[in-house]
């Protein structure tokens, strides 16, 4: 359902949204490594992360990949609305390009932030079944990989990033309803450490840098 017409469909971001310096939390130290390492990996120039807060009904922008972009943390689109809605409500990850002519694309918002791509990769954060946040990556250089390789790279890095919240004890829901996220994450830094891909390299090297920032918090 659309919003009322006196309502501003995108608010901008709220009091004490942007980090303003200040030390970040474990969960934004892992949702701003997941972007800055979506981004590296698609040789994008932006990368997003969506959390959904569902008494507004919103998807919140919580993470950019850019220092320089942190103004618009906090901003806030309809659950349904957009790239980002489309997947937070199908559970799948999508390849979306010619935005011109998507029907989902939500050029008013895009316009409002100030970037605009040309075509959009997007992933479901989710844990146990639920989707509670979507990752997009703008304007991806995607290369030789085929459609089917995009989704399972895009995809892993949101399993990945799902992950590292349940270990930093920041998803939504009890601890105990997170302990597949925390199995699949070990499975998936036992499989990156067999291969040579330097995608590979690159998610390892993320994960560490997560793992150590949370050992400094703890001690």
């Amino acid at each position: 359902m659309p919003p009322p017409a006196n309502e501003d469909p995108f608010p901008g971001p709220q009091d004490g949204a942007a980090h303003d310096g200040a030390p970040l939390s474990r969960r934004d130290e892992v949702l701003r490594s997941t972007v800055r390492l979506a981004r590296l990996v698609f040789s994008a120039p932006a990368s997003s992360i969506f959390l959904h807060d569902p008494g507004a009904g919103s998807l919140v922008l919580e993470a950019t990949s850019d220092p320089l972009e942190d103004h618009l943390l906090g901003w806030k689109i309809p659950d349904y609305s957009g790239i980002a809605g489309w997947v937070f409500q199908s559970g799948e990850a999508v390849i979306a390009d010619d935005l011109d002519h998507h029907p989902q694309f939500n050029r008013d918002f895009a316009v409002s932030t100030g970037l605009v791509p040309n075509s959009i990769i997007a992933a479901p954060l989710e844990t146990g079944g639920s989707v509670f946040g979507t990752m997009e990556i703008l304007d991806p250089v995607l290369g030789s990989r085929s459609a089917t390789a995009v989704i399972e790279l895009v995809s892993e890095l949101a399993r990945q990033c799902s992950a590292a919240l349940a270990l930093a004890g920041e998803l939504p829901g009890p601890p105990a309803r997170h302990a597949a996220a925390a199995d699949r994450l070990t499975a998936l830094v036992a499989g990156l450490a067999r291969t040579d891909d330097p995608s590979a390299a690159r998610t390892l090297a993320s994960l560490e840098e997560i793992a150590s920032a949370l050992a400094l918090r703890k001690g």
